[in-house]
C-alpha cells in the first residue's frame, strides 16, 4: 500500500503556519524589524493580548545578536490595570515609532487597529523599531524588565553595535499606509 498526500492536502492547505522559536527581547538597546503583529486569546486563561515578532537588526546587548528572532507580548485583560495601562501605552508608542513624524500625532483607533492586527500582513510590518529594555527594581525588590517603544534612527554609528544592513529606507516616499 502506497502513502496517498492527497487526503492531507487539504487540512495542510488549511492549518495556520507553524511559528518560529523565538526569544523574548533581552536586556539591551534594539533595533528590530517587526515581521508580525496580532491580537489573540491566550489559550490558558482565555486573556486578551497582542504578540509582537521581528529579528533584531542591530543591538548593543550582550545576551542577543543581529539577526535573532525575538517577540515581545502585552496583555490587555487579566491582569492588574496598572499594566493594563502601560502596555497600552506602549502600544501606542509603538505604533507611534512606525509612523513618519508629521502624522505619528494623529493616531486613531483605526490606525492602531491596521497597524497592530493582521499577523505578517499587519501595517508595522517591516518597520524599523528602537527599543530599550532595561533592568529595573520592584518595591518590593524584585528585578524586571523594563521596556521603552521608539522611532529607529536613520543611522546606527554607536560603537559596539553591529549592523547587518543599512537602516534607511529605499522609498523616499512620504505616503502613509493607512
Amino acid at each position: 500500500m502506497t502513502f496517498d498526500l492527497n487526503k492531507y492536502a487539504d487540512e495542510i492547505a488549511n492549518s495556520q503556519f507553524d511559528r518560529i522559536d523565538r526569544d523574548w527581547i533581552e536586556e539591551g538597546t534594539h533595533i528590530i524589524r517587526i515581521e508580525s503583529c496580532s491580537g489573540f486569546k491566550g489559550q490558558n486563561k482565555g486573556n486578551d493580548m497582542v504578540v509582537l515578532e521581528g529579528e533584531i537588526v542591530s543591538t548593543d546587548s550582550e545576551k542577543q545578536k543581529a539577526n535573532d528572532k525575538v517577540k515581545h507580548i502585552w496583555s490587555l485583560s487579566g491582569v492588574d490595570a496598572w499594566k493594563v495601562k502601560r502596555n497600552l501605552s506602549q502600544l501606542k508608542s509603538l505604533v507611534t515609532a512606525t509612523l513618519p513624524a508629521e502624522v505619528a500625532g494623529a493616531v486613531t483607533a483605526d490606525v492602531v487597529a491596521k497597524a497592530i492586527s493582521g499577523g505578517h500582513e499587519a501595517i508595522v510590518c517591516g518597520a524599523l523599531i528602537k527599543v530599550i529594555a532595561k533592568v529595573k527594581v520592584s518595591k518590593n525588590d524584585k528585578e524586571f524588565l523594563s521596556y521603552s517603544f521608539m522611532n529607529a534612527p536613520t543611522e546606527v554609528t554607536p560603537s559596539g553595535w553591529t549592523v547587518t544592513e543599512t537602516l534607511e529606507s529605499d522609498d523616499n516616499s512620504e505616503e502613509v499606509p493607512f
